[in-house]
């Protein structure tokens, strides 16, 4: 999911370069420079620049729209839905697929807001024009979940998964969501209900056994899948294997996984993260500190990548390494940093105070 939104961010700001009206080199630079910001996850560079844009005059269309994407990233809702709705206003009436995507960004952005009700608003337009649209349905159940709508919210799960009866991930995520509301045996029998051994690939049977809670068969079928001969990314199985060994409890067999993959096909900041746990546990088990030495070595590779879905998980984790390891002046120096960066987590703001006790 995470490759597909990405790729559907590139494809959105592609569109937008293409529809740029600015009237001058100066201004196309600019944009143009703003959103190769965008695209290389420097959304403080990509605002400034949007900026200086919009002063020398560039389209307030695709510059409102790559400021709201800015804001969206650096977890300014607010500020975000004031620029994708000037963008918005700022067309020239005429609806094309990128004013779609602009919609979608500004329901996220009420989403992420808890403004559910403005979401569904959004989501509802959206499918006014594309009523089969399957990603505002399901988003629009999400937000119907969140505000307590449960029915409502099922008949969009439902509708999204006789649109799509094979989209495994999709109908994954809504078991997820049943379950963290509550929902659990409901979702259960959804995935139940989608079991298909005769027409599901192997990883997919893998997935459905993993999240069955059927770790054991769910290994089996996840390795038929790793060793499948396929040019296709195979993180995601890996990913799902490994998490069946450390849901047995056996964590030698998911370091095994994880780093094989990480020498066999490349570096991959999720799965630095979940070897650098399973070595931590490793170390708790063994009463062995290399163990947590080794997981700060992982942490830091997995940062190296600069994956912004991966950065927040794996600095907090590298910290919580640190301080098993008695090394409370390297903890508190990354706890600084963290804190820079998400100065509202209030868990690790007491935890910080904890460190700082440790010191001197």
């Amino acid at each position: 999911m995470r490759g597909q939104k990405k790729i559907l961010l590139v494809i959105g700001l592609v569109a937008m370069m293409g529809l740029s009206g600015c009237s001058s080199s100066e201004t196309d630079n600019l944009l143009e420079s703003g959103i190769k910001y965008i695209q290389d996850h420097d959304y403080a560079s990509a605002k400034d620049t949007l900026e200086k844009a919009l002063e020398k005059g560039a389209d307030e269309h695709d510059c409102y729209r790559a400021l709201g994407i800015c804001s969206l990233e650096l977890g300014d809702y607010d500020k975000a839905i004031e620029y994708f709705k000037t963008s918005l206003s700022s067309g020239n009436g005429i609806i094309h697929d990128v004013d779609f995507d602009t919609n979608f960004y500004l329901a996220k952005a009420y989403y992420l807001n808890g403004d559910y009700a403005d979401a569904v608003n959004v989501y509802n337009a959206i499918l006014n024009l594309r009523s089969n649209d399957k990603n505002a349905i399901y988003m629009r159940g999400v937000c119907y979940l969140e505000q307590g709508n449960h029915d409502k919210a099922m008949e969009d799960f439902s509708q999204v998964m006789k649109l799509d009866s094979k989209g495994y991930d999709r109908i994954i995520e809504i078991y997820q969501l049943l379950a963290a509301k509550g929902y659990g045996e409901e979702g259960l029998e959804i995935l139940e209900g989608v079991w298909d051994p005769s027409h599901m690939t192997n990883y997919e049977l893998g997935q459905i056994s993993f999240y069955l809670g059927n770790n054991a068969q769910a290994q089996n079928y996840l390795e038929l899948a790793r060793n499948e001969k396929s040019e296709a990314d195979k993180s995601p199985i890996i990913l799902l294997l490994g998490q069946t060994g450390e849901k047995q409890g056996d964590f030698n067999y998911a370091i095994s996984v994880y780093r094989s993959y990480l020498e066999e096909a490349g570096e991959h900041a999720e799965i630095y993260n979940r070897l650098g746990l399973c070595e931590m546990q490793m170390a708790e088990a063994y009463n062995d500190v290399s163990y947590y030495n080794m997981a700060i070595s992982d942490f830091e590779a997995g940062l190296a990548l600069d994956d912004p879905n991966e950065n927040k998980a794996l600095l907090r984790n590298e910290i919580t390494a640190y301080e098993y390891t008695g090394d409370f002046e390297s903890a508190n120096t990354l706890m600084n940093k963290y804190l820079s960066l998400y100065p509202d987590d209030e868990e690790a703001k007491r935890e910080a105070i904890f460190i700082s006790t440790r010191i001197g």
